[in-house]
């Protein structure tokens, strides 16, 4: 389905606040179950060709599965091969439009709730002991995706607050999450702390050799029943 063009004019601005956010690194078979679902893909982080939307899911998978290989390796992913991913739309097309900004170059927009998909990193301080979600440093540690859904949305053309009503992707990511990953169980100056950002149950085999937690002398514990 082709995605029309259009302008900010015809459109008017869609609006978004207060997501529910879900942070999670998993194994690409586990991302694979929520590719079952019916949405398009829309990157939101940068401009391309019109033909380049909507993004093929096999695309992004590739990428996820190039990321997740690296990690097993004790390597870590690269700004270069994130960028692209750095944040999408998953929704059906009639949810999205195409803005011209430059010759052949487009930015997709919103009309619609969306649900918001972010390449993740997540930052440890030492002086807390806190683990943070989408913090980008230096010091981050690279974990998966962030999905988000907002709670208020205003009308890009009347400009009425609502509340969106029941979004079957992010239910269904929701329920995916409970099903397929768990809160992470990390080890901290010798203590297991459960920290809100999840890991998928297919990841303990190798989650310990992931670089960023292996140079900050951070570990997983390991669950016998995980699977």
């Amino acid at each position: 389905m082709t995605t029309r063009i259009s302008s900010a004019q015809v459109e008017g601005n869609f609006q978004a606040a207060k997501w529910l956010k879900i942070q999670a690194l998993v194994e690409p078979e586990e991302l694979e179950i929520l590719f079952e679902e019916i949405f398009d893909i829309y990157p939101l982080s940068s401009s391309f060709p019109p033909d380049a939307f909507p993004m093929k899911k096999e695309r992004f998978l590739t990428a996820y599965r190039s990321w997740i290989e690296k990690l097993k390796m004790g390597l870590v992913p690269d700004d270069q091969e994130l960028r692209a991913f750095n944040a999408a739309a998953w929704a059906p097309s009639s949810s999205m439009w195409l803005q011209e900004i430059g010759q052949d170059k487009y930015l997709a927009r919103p009309c619609e709730p969306f649900l918001l998909t972010q390449v993740h990193q997540m930052a440890y301080s030492p002086v807390d002991e806190k683990f943070r979600p989408m913090i980008l440093s230096r010091d981050s540690i690279f974990w998966g995706l962030q999905f988000s859904f907002p709670q208020v949305c205003q009308h890009p053309k009347t400009m009425e607050f609502f509340t969106p009503k029941d979004f079957g992707l992010f239910k269904r990511v929701q329920e995916w999450s409970r099903k397929y990953t768990v809160a992470t169980p990390m080890f901290v100056d010798n203590k297991r702390v459960n920290i809100p950002i999840r890991l998928g149950k297919g990841c303990f085999s190798w989650i310990n050799k992931h670089p960023q937690l292996v140079s900050k002398g951070l570990s997983v514990v390991e669950l016998i029943h995980a699977h």
